[in-house]
């Protein structure tokens, strides 16, 4: 493993002498590529690819292994056609932070951020264009399923789903004052919610109606993931993690070995990792236990895509960038 620095083009002086390496759009706003400096390379110990140190970073996700999207503060849009190793930042003309990135082929993407924003593309990100979505409250998470169907949730209950690749959205709210963090969908039809106070819903019928479930948390939840309909996770507060394997229906809360606050959980079917607070990243095989993965970093951690076996990413807090497959030990969680 090996830690690669990216190192600033153009004249970024004050960038420059912090010795922060990053990314800037030019005056015009046209995206710029960054390449790996193979003279900041140092002995592989390690795999931490670092951005601009101002830029928060909230959600990631991959296409085909070679396509990446990051999204953050400031609407920033990161994107890699080559598995990393060269970057582009892609052009909003938004300001808004951005919490959550959906792609469902290298060229169709869809992403969602405060003040109701939600932004689509149809060209791999070379221009991106607000969709009207009829709220202004944060919109937390996005999930396309295909070029037509996807949903979103946020702030008061907020749930949005589209039939028409986000033409038009339906505003179907929970009507509850309780703020949404977590989305899973594994089909159309079925999906789940979670946030505040332990909140876990259920749809059977593609978000038309929800059915709320019996939750092993009493306080809020970041996160929640299925593989498939039976089978997900949970993540929360001081470290929390619970699991399902019948849809819900039953939750069984895990012992995740820290008590840093979980905000984002994934699973293959076969491997599962959570992120957070501090640099946590936790991990598990099938049913194994938990234990922790030293990712060499302190910054909070936010975004996760898991991909087959080890492959994925995750991202968080002052431009930090993990490729997971380097600080996953094959041994790890068994």
């Amino acid at each position: 493993m090996s830690r690669w620095r990216m190192s600033v083009l153009g004249s970024v002086a004050l960038l420059f002498a912090l010795g922060i390496g990053g990314l800037l759009p030019d005056a015009a706003g046209a995206a710029q590529e960054v390449k790996v400096d193979s003279g900041n390379v140092s002995p592989p110990k390690e795999n931490i690819w670092k951005y601009d140190y101002f830029d928060n970073f909230y959600d990631v996700t991959a296409v085909k292994g070679r396509d990446i999207w990051i999204v953050g503060n400031n609407s920033r849009i990161l994107h890699s056609g080559d598995n990393g190793k060269t970057w582009v930042v892609q052009a909003s003309e938004s300001k808004e932070t951005l919490f959550s990135v959906s792609f469902i082929d290298p060229r169709r993407g869809w992403c969602s951020g405060a003040n109701g924003l939600i932004l689509h593309t149809g060209d791999g990100g070379t221009t991106w264009v607000r969709q009207a979505t009829g709220t202004s409250h944060p919109i937390f998470r996005i999930q396309f399923l295909s070029e037509k169907v996807g949903f979103a949730c946020g702030y008061f209950g907020l749930f949005l789903r589209t039939a028409d690749g986000g033409k038009t959205w339906e505003n179907k709210s929970i009507g509850e004052d309780v703020t949404l963090r977590g989305m899973s969908f594994p089909s159309e039809k079925i999906g789940f919610l979670a946030g505040e106070f332990g909140t876990i819903l259920k749809t059977a019928d593609g978000g038309s109606t929800f059915t709320r479930l019996k939750s092993p948390a009493e306080t809020t939840l970041f996160a929640v993931y299925f593989s498939d309909a039976a089978s997900g996770y949970a993540s929360g507060i001081d470290g929390f993690v619970a699991s399902t394997a019948d849809g819900g229906r039953t939750w069984r809360k895990e012992e995740s070995g820290t008590k840093d606050h979980l905000i984002g959980v994934r699973s293959n079917g076969t491997f599962a990792v959570a992120v957070g607070l501090r640099g946590a990243v936790m991990a598990k095989t099938s049913g194994g236990k938990w234990s922790a993965v030293d990712a060499k970093t302190l910054n909070w951690l936010s975004g996760i895509f898991l991909g087959e076996d080890r492959k994925g990413y995750a991202v968080g807090a002052h431009g930090t960038i993990l490729r997971l497959e380097d600080i996953l030990d094959k041994g790890r969680g068994n």
